[in-house]
């Protein structure tokens, strides 16, 4: 997969604008669907995104399609997939599949469920980018006829990982999801599907956390990390990955390995920013003044984007690839 990402790489410098989030596990919007908590989070987050000029990496697990169809998503989630589209629109959209968006793997499918779901709610109404256009040419371009009048039209592709490169291969990034290490969410993935679909969705209805997966048991986790650390370091590959939900963000000449978390954290979402040749890692919440400590301004509610970690230089971040260290940093939501 390295070397197949490496074949197309994306070229940035120092005036690129990356940020990488992961894990939003959209839903139904129902009991089970932890995204819907933290939705006005992230809109409000991709919307200052878009408006900044940073292409939006979604790195696996956008969906949650072990648990639910599509159909059901999109009803629930039609505005995140028109400001989804908004970036497609201006070509700074990437979408990478994870275990729990695997379905993502299939062209087609992705091809008639996702990309229609950018430019048309689920109602049928077509993005404010689209307005005015006959539905008969909007259904003969989703169909593969003429050749799309703008971006948001155009093929977007699926896929397991890209690399982003800064001057030479050496300083290559790999962005995946990062089930990859993973045993169940990998290999076996079709049993764990199994088991998500008939048990663990009912018993998140009922209340309950399930402790069998990274995200949920430290052990898991920390079993998923060494192995993506591993790879990091005999690779002499940065990477950048998510699927764990625990942000991590190395010290500079550390190894190499950084984590985005999710955007199902109770509460708040995180994610890394590329921007002006540094890395930071992000987190996006809700807060007021006097939770702050630093004055009342009565029951008005703001979105707060917090820096946890860095900026760091990029060239400092990716200095430890290849090379053996000690315990990194973490940070938590």
């Amino acid at each position: 997969m390295l070397e197949t990402a490496r074949a197309n790489p994306i070229r940035i410098d120092e005036l690129s604008r990356f940020v990488f989030l992961s894990d939003c596990h959209r839903g139904s919007g129902g009991w089970s669907d932890d995204f819907s908590r933290n939705v006005v989070i992230y809109l409000h987050a991709v919307q200052y995104y878009l408006e900044r000029g940073f292409t939006l990496v979604e790195a696996g697990d956008g969906e949650e399609l072990w648990e639910n169809r599509f159909e059901e998503i999109h009803w629930a989630y039609s505005n995140v997939y028109t400001r989804l589209g908004s970036f497609h629109a201006a070509g700074r959209f990437i979408k990478l599949w994870g275990n729990h968006d695997d379905e993502w793997r299939s062209a087609g499918a992705f091809r008639k469920k996702f990309v229609p779901a950018l430019w048309r709610k689920f109602d049928g109404r077509p993005h404010p980018l689209l307005e005015g256009m006959a539905d008969s040419e909007l259904e003969r371009i989703v169909k593969g006829g003429e050749a799309p009048p703008i971006p948001i039209l155009s093929t977007l592709e699926a896929r397991e990982g890209i690399v982003l490169r800064r001057g030479s291969p050496l300083a290559d990034i790999l962005v995946i999801h990062g089930h990859q290490g993973d045993f169940w969410s990998d290999s076996a993935s079709w049993l764990s599907r199994i088991m998500v679909h008939n048990v663990w969705k009912w018993l998140q209805k009922a209340g309950l956390r399930v402790r069998n997966t990274p995200a949920g048991n430290y052990a898991l986790k920390d079993l998923v990390e060494g192995r993506l650390k591993r790879w990091t370091r005999l690779s002499g590959v940065a990477l950048i990955a998510g699927h764990t939900h625990q942000p991590s963000f190395p010290r500079p000449g550390d190894t190499p390995y950084f984590n985005c978390g999710s955007c199902v954290h109770p509460g708040c979402i995180t994610c890394i920013e590329l921007c002006d040749d540094t890395l930071s890692l992000v987190k996006w919440g809700v807060t007021t003044l006097g939770a702050e400590g630093a004055g009342s301004d009565g029951d008005n509610l703001r979105m707060k984007r917090s820096v946890l970690q860095g900026p760091e230089p990029l060239a400092d971040c990716l200095a430890g690839g290849g090379k053996p260290h000690g315990p990194e940093r973490r940070s938590a939501p």
